[in-house]
């Protein structure tokens, strides 16, 4: 975790709440805190009446948050909209219809893993329950590091759509990191 390069972790929390536009009351899973740049960036897009769970895994991560690094996100964890939960991800994404996204940011993405419990998120059956967690329209959104065709077609082979969007490089910071959006029929949007 770093401030240098934050572009990729806020284009998720935007491209989610980009996403969820017209929904009017949002109920967004977010795995993995970190910083905090996803989560102040998707709350920055979203109506007053959305609410977002955050599963952080590390308690450590949490009150790095909350002594250091909450400032230099604009505090997300403060938001009236936010409940946190510290514990798995996984634990919240029970298969019953109960979010509008799931955006995950945790590891370094669905190939690439810090935590090697994670994944179990990422293979068949850890997707189906992502997925099987979503309201109607809802969709799951991945950040990885880089692209990972392997879980594009494992994605695929489940009958889902999988589209990459990738945040825009600049001469200073160029990335390889990209944003999965799987659903089982995803609103038409612009990239970013």
């Amino acid at each position: 975790m770093g401030t240098d390069e934050t572009r990729s972790e806020r284009a998720l929390g935007r491209l989610g709440a980009r996403l969820l536009r017209g929904v009017p009351r949002p109920r967004v899973l977010v795995g993995g805190l970190g910083m905090g740049f996803t989560l102040r960036s998707l709350l920055d897009g979203l109506p007053r009446s959305a609410r977002v769970v955050v599963a952080e895994l590390l308690p450590s991560v949490v009150r790095w948050n909350r002594v250091h690094f909450g400032g230099v996100s604009g505090r997300p964890l403060d938001d009236p909209r936010t409940r946190l939960y510290v514990g798995d991800v996984a634990d919240l994404a029970r298969g019953r219809a109960a979010w509008d996204a799931i955006l995950l940011d945790i590891d370094n993405g669905p190939e690439w893993m810090v935590q090697k419990a994670n994944q179990a998120l990422y293979g068949r059956r850890g997707i189906a329950r992502l997925c099987a967690s979503l309201r109607p329209g809802g969709f799951l959104a991945v950040w990885s590091a880089e692209r990972e065709r392997s879980f594009e077609r494992r994605v695929t082979s489940m009958g889902l759509r999988v589209r990459r969007f990738r945040p825009a490089p600049s001469d200073d910071h160029p990335s390889g990191a990209l944003i999965y959006v799987v659903s089982s029929a995803l609103r038409p949007t612009r990239d970013f």
